[in-house]
């Protein structure tokens, strides 16, 4: 080969190496960046993944004696813990779910009083309990509000009974869950004046079938009332859960 046609080929081929590169370096950092975002939302959904469980591992029930009455919850929460139990399964997307929320004192010591005389009506002289009765009105004062868990039942009675009281447990199942991750304690209470029908038509619930499930009452802790522990419940899995392989 002579010069001339060693120059052309050192410059076909000094193109050629340009070229590839000119391709090969956008196509690769398209990768990297592609590999960079997938890795990211990846790690933000694990990251989710893990708030939610370790959300679902510290929920507890905080009882009223372990609130503290002179911190009030902000509506802003109460109102996120009520948008949350929205989300709840629901077969037939019948949404069972009621509540009255007694936020304000007069409001709460009115349900208190409503509780004690219940009690002390239903209640056989031998079983009154003093401190029992007591509780029913100081809960009610120590609580920053209280909401009442009420289900609807659908008028052409299509989805089982059960079925709707299930769905009411998930969404307050959901406000707990939300409770929880804003730090604020709840309980929920039941019991046979809750289910009676002083208290349902104290609540306003018309319908034959409808229901009280139950009083949600909400509260930040005492400052000296430590979250309680996460113990492991490895045990409960082995001992309540059957796979069938």
């Amino acid at each position: 080969l002579n010069k001339s046609n060693i120059h052309r080929t050192m410059v076909v081929r000094s193109n050629s190496s340009s070229l590839a590169v000119a391709v090969a370096v956008p196509a690769v950092l398209a990768a990297v960046t592609a590999y960079l975002v997938w890795k990211s939302s990846s790690d933000d959904e694990n990251d989710k993944a893990a708030i939610v469980e370790d959300m679902i591992q510290k929920r507890r029930s905080i009882y009223p004696k372990d609130y503290d009455p002179d911190r009030p919850v902000p509506k802003t929460i109460i109102d996120k813990m009520l948008y949350g139990a929205m989300y709840a399964p629901n077969h037939g997307k019948t949404k069972p779910w009621r509540f009255v929320v007694f936020s304000g004192a007069e409001q709460r010591q009115a349900l208190g009083e409503l509780e004690q005389q219940l009690y002390k009506q239903l209640s056989p002289t031998d079983q009154f309990k003093q401190a029992k009765y007591d509780k029913k009105l100081t809960n009610k004062q120590r609580s920053s509000c209280v909401i009442a868990i009420c289900m609807v039942r659908q008028p052409s009675e299509k989805i089982p009974e059960i079925e709707e009281v299930e769905a009411v447990a998930c969404a307050v199942q959901n406000m707990h869950l939300i409770a929880s991750a804003h730090g604020v304690g709840a309980y929920w209470s039941s019991g046979p004046l809750v289910y009676s029908k002083e208290y349902k038509d104290y609540l306003g619930l018309t319908g034959e079938k409808d229901q009280v499930l139950g009083m949600f009452h909400v509260g930040y802790p005492r400052a000296d009332k430590k979250w309680p522990t996460v113990e492991a419940r490895t045990k409960d899995v082995e001992d309540k859960v059957t796979w069938k392989l």
